[in-house]
């Protein structure tokens, strides 16, 4: 097969069997999709065969490195005369938290609280890398055999606006018999998932089998920063993303635009603009190895062994890292809901990337609200039925809905009047 260099933030790769331009196969990618929308059986080889012929391009610009254009640890915003400025290495001695990799054990743990191991996953590095043939790129997934049901939905809206992820797509599970139930489950529907069966936690919960609900609750939810950390210590550029969650658009394009000038992005719970930051969340967080990257999640993990605040790892974030985000070398971009969506801020134009089931505590409403989303991202020659949020206002957070699009409203107002003022103040300045 014929093939062409392909220019990449991180260096040139070879890709074979490419004879056309990036913008060629962009445009015929996206007529595909279209057409597929349009009559999805007919026209379902085409699009396989569109998205297979961007894979190598699009996630070749994924693989970012700390020595690529732009994919360094990075400045802040401010100026760089500004004083105050400091790395996640300040920070961490600021909080009291080495990032030495050689001051592990001298972190203060908690006592009587379920806690992770400091550092990396063991397997989950080797794991992926077996899995990997050429673009460091991993997307991963915590889930149980009763979380499946959720996993299940984003798989099948990966497979129906963004097909070429499911193949970097990792599903972490506690055990065997959770990783034979996935892959009988995918294998029937002609796509069998990678699984990693996470030994380790099992030691982890059997470690602390007297502790309550909510430590061991805690403890897994804070397992996703380290799963993060274990994976950009090898040189992958990572994303992670919660079960119940639906792509409702492509998000490759999106996420490299992203990471070439942030080294960590992150969703929220609702906000426009940097409004948002204050409601950060960890549903979806994606990050490439560069050296503050990398820092970041180091410092990152080993502040579960004293943090003892509400909220978990998100928690910390927002109460330790957030206040200094303006002046922090790592870049964070904290995503607003006009990119990441809930059921706080979902609505029918709403057009976001991902939507999760943030606002859904009920599992039952929860996954009727997922499946709504569902059915609106996959192709379909008919017509479709309107979102219903009032028949599942019952389960979910139905009130913080409603205040959520009065602070967007009223957000927008002040945005249009501003730059009504500043058009007139223009105007009046050419007289």
């Amino acid at each position: 097969m014929s093939s062409e260099r392909v220019s990449l933030l991180g260096g040139d790769i070879a890709v074979e069997g490419v004879t056309r331009n990036h913008s060629e196969r962009e445009h015929e990618h996206a007529s595909g999709v279209e057409s597929a929308r349009k009559a999805w059986k007919t026209h379902r080889r085409r699009v396989w065969g569109v998205t297979l012929g961007m894979l190598a391009i699009v996630f070749g610009l994924l693989a970012l490195t700390a020595s690529s254009p732009g994919a360094r640890g990075g400045l802040a915003t401010r100026d760089s005369s500004v004083n105050d400025a400091f790395d996640v290495d300040a920070l961490a001695s600021k909080l009291g938290l080495s990032s030495d990799k050689g001051s592990v054990g001298e972190t203060k743990e908690a006592a009587k609280s379920a806690r992770n191991s400091p550092g990396r996953i063991p397997g989950l590095a080797a794991h992926v890398e077996s899995k990997t043939h050429a673009t460091k790129f991993r997307m991963i997934t915590f889930c149980n055999k009763s979380y499946w049901m959720f996993a299940h939905a984003l798989l099948e809206s990966m497979k129906a606006v963004a097909p070429s992820m499911v193949d970097f797509w990792t599903i972490i599970v506690p055990d065997e018999e959770t990783k034979a139930y996935i892959e009988s489950e995918t294998r029937a529907s002609g796509k069998i998932v990678d699984v990693f069966v996470d030994e380790d936690l099992k030691t982890q919960v059997v470690k602390y089998k007297s502790a309550g609900k909510l430590e061991l609750k805690n403890m897994l939810s804070w397992r996703r920063v380290h799963a993060m950390h274990t994976l950009l210590d090898k040189d992958f550029t990572t994303m992670f993303i919660e079960p119940d969650a639906v792509m409702q658009k492509n998000p490759l394009k999106a996420i490299h635009d992203m990471l070439t000038s942030n080294d960590v992005v992150m969703s929220a719970d609702y906000g426009l603009g940097l409004s948002a930051r204050p409601h950060a969340n960890s549903k979806v967080m994606i990050a490439k190895p560069s050296a503050q990257g990398k820092k970041l999640f180091d410092v990152w993990q080993r502040a579960e062994a004293s943090y003892s605040g509400p909220k978990a790892e998100i928690g910390f974030f927002i109460s330790q890292v957030l206040p200094h985000l303006d002046v922090l070398t790592a870049k964070i971009k904290v995503l607003d809901q006009t990119v990441v969506g809930n059921y706080l801020t979902h609505h029918e134009k709403a057009g976001q990337l991902i939507i999760t089931g943030t606002g859904c505590d009920d599992v039952n409403y929860k996954i009727n609200f997922i499946s709504q989303v569902l059915r609106h991202a996959q192709p379909t020659d008919q017509e479709l039925e309107a979102f219903d949020y009032e028949g599942i206002a019952q389960g979910c957070d139905h009130a913080g809905r409603e205040k959520v699009f009065k602070i967007s409203n009223e957000y927008a107002k002040k945005v249009l009047a501003k730059m009504g003022r500043k058009k007139s103040s223009k105007k009046s300045l050419e007289k």
